[in-house]
């Protein structure tokens, strides 16, 4: 088994937890209490979706060899249409951990310090190499893609 090293750097920061046995990824916790603003529409038609960056007010040790997705969670999407924004970190990231949250509601989302914000699964990744190539192996799905498989 491998460890996932864990520094708490912010007051109020708490270490990521598994709410059951088999859950894939571990809950995230907010180290702040911040205000998510709404989605407005604009005069011209675009919206302009809230969001803010929560700390986590940790700072993570990934196994070598992995990364971090961090992800929505489903009951934050489904109750309140709050989702996490760019959600990965790299092994040899050593920053303090942020979350970036959207609010795709139309209403003001408040986060409290110590609230769940989101989940870490912890990811294997494969070494590859990038070549050049003149020709690549056909499939039956060829070049179709948005949709191309089925609604």
């Amino acid at each position: 088994m491998h460890s996932l090293g864990v520094k708490l750097v912010e007051p109020g920061a708490k270490l990521p937890t598994k709410m059951t046995a088999e859950s894939a990824g571990f809950d995230l916790y907010s180290a702040e209490s911040v205000e998510i603003p709404p989605t407005r529409c604009e005069p011209d038609g675009r919206a302009e979706v809230g969001r803010a960056l929560v700390s986590t007010g940790l700072v993570i040790e990934l196994p070598l060899g992995t990364v971090g997705r961090v992800a929505s969670r489903s009951g934050l999407s489904t109750k309140a249409n709050v989702e996490t924004g760019a959600g990965w970190i790299d092994s040899d990231y050593r920053g303090t951990v942020k979350v970036e949250l959207k609010n795709f509601s139309s209403k003001p989302y408040k986060v409290n310090a110590g609230d769940r914000i989101a989940q870490l699964v912890v990811l294997p990744l494969v070494e590859v190499e990038v070549r050049v190539t003149t020709e690549v192996r056909e499939t039956s799905r060829g070049g179709g893609g948005f949709g191309s498989t089925g609604s």
